[in-house]
Formats: C-alpha cells, structure tokens, sequence
C-alpha cells in the first residue's frame, strides 16, 4: 500500500491551470524527489498532499495520504493526518517559525500534542528533557543554549536544524521536504542534506523531496519526478533519468546542472 497516493491532481487558480493530471506514488521507507524550475508547481503539489493548499486554488483528482482522501477532507481529518502521517520542512525557516516565541517551546509543541495523541502526557522537565534529546539528534551544538533563544538569534542552518526537529518530533511516516537547503550556503546545506539522509534512514521514514537543484536531489533519493509547468515530462530512478534523460526538458536541466558545476570546477 502507498504512503502517499496521487492520481490524476489538477490544481487551478482563476481557471488558469498550475498543475496538470499528475499522478505519482510514494511507498512506506521510498524517497522520491520532486524536480523543476521555479513556478513548475512542485511546492503546490506537497502542500496538495497534506491539504494546505490557499482557498483561491482549486483541486481535483485524488491525493490518499495514509490511505485517507485529502482533497474535500474535514479539517478534523487533516488533522488527524498532519504531524502522524506526515509533517513538513519549509524551504525559508525565518518565516515558518514564530519570531515571538523561543525555540525550545516551537518544538515542545508538536512534541507535547504528538505524545497526546499516543495516550502520554509529557510536560515540565520530562518535556524538556526530550526537546533537548531532539535538538541533539539535529547536531545542535548547546541544547540548552538553543533551546532558550528566539529564530532571529541563532543561524540560518540552525533554524533548518530546529525546523527538522520539529518535524521529528511528530515521528511521521513521511517527510516533506520543500527546497530545505535553498537559503542556505555550500557547507552548512551539505551538513543538512547528510543530516536528513541520515535521520530518514534511522527512522525509517518515507521522504518527498523538493527541489531545483538536481546534484542536491540525487545525494538524497532514489526516484524522480519531473516536472514542467506543472505536468510530469519524465519519471524514474535518479540515476536513470539524471544518467540518460528521455525528455527534452530533463535533459536541459541536466545539461545547466552539468555546466555550473563545469563552472564551479574551473574558478579558481
């Protein structure tokens, strides 16, 4: 049985179309990277799988997320859904955390609900002791320190180990990771790409991928969806559709990717 199961989604806004007949699967433990250039809808399309999609966009198809329809769903349903089947890593951490609260409360909070939902009250030390717990296993340095500051006092790449951590802390089946290491510079985005590659392996968990940036998507999945202008042009194992890509568009992207690195190589 998929994970995640979408079958022929449509998404619209005004009647202008922003995703066309896309259909994809994701099964328990399997990483699939979504791809294409900025606009190609890759960002609707997860937010269509956990039911986050803004009010202006309409949907139609079928998105199944732990065996349960997403699209129509109640919002006590997506609920139900959110932080247990899944939970999702924004691309830009200075906008998806509160700027007002510290860090260690961001991630007590879905700790603290994710527990209750497993029968468990956590709360005082004990809480604390597994926001800490989490923090290291995100390779923060001073948990404590961490713990007590504000998003703005602490790094870009931090605030991407916090928002792991948060993710973590709903123990998903699936992770969401959308263009998690875009603001991010050369080092401390492969620091996180190791990070992720390794804690998905430990935990077991199934991950959608999310990027533009073909060398950083083959470092982390095993199969890949291509999309143009919201319609899949190509489908595949990574190394198969980076290695001998069928469609024009693929191979354009393949060929830029090849050229910066070409670039990068030659710079002294």
């Amino acid at each position: 049985m998929s994970l995640l199961s979408i079958e022929n989604l449509s998404l619209a806004a005004a009647d202008i179309p922003l995703v066309s007949r896309l259909s994809f699967a994701i099964a328990p433990g399997e990483r699939l990277g979504l791809i294409g250039e900025s606009g190609s809808g890759k960002s609707l399309t997860a937010m269509a799988a956990t039911g986050l999609l803004p009010r202006a966009i309409t949907a139609s198809g079928s998105v199944r997320l732990g065996g349960q329809q997403v699209i129509g769903a109640a919002d006590r349903v997506l609920d139900g859904l959110r932080g247990t089947v899944s939970a999702f890593v924004f691309q830009e951490p200075l906008t998806a955390l509160d700027p007002l609260m510290r860090v260690g409360r961001q991630v007590a909070e879905p700790l603290r609900r994710r527990t209750r939902r497993d029968g468990r009250d956590l709360d005082g030390d004990a809480l604390m002791r597994e926001v800490h717990a989490l923090l290291e296993q995100v390779a923060l340095p001073q948990p404590d320190r961490i713990a007590r500051s504000y998003p703005h006092e602490i790094s870009g790449g931090q605030r991407q180990r916090v928002a792991i951590a948060m993710a973590l802390a709903c123990r998903p089946q699936l992770l969401i990771a959308d263009e998690p290491t875009t603001a991010l510079d050369v080092t401390t985005q492969a620091e996180i790409l190791k990070l992720l590659d390794g804690l998905v392996r430990e935990r077991g968990m199934a991950l959608l991928f999310i990027s533009h940036d073909l060398p950083v998507v083959a470092e982390v999945v095993d199969r890949v969806v291509v999309l143009k202008k919201g319609i899949a042009v190509e489908e595949g194992p990574v190394a198969e559709v980076f290695g001998a890509p069928k469609d024009e568009y693929t191979r354009s992207l393949v060929a830029a990717a090849r050229a910066f690195d070409a670039a990068l190589e030659g710079t002294p």
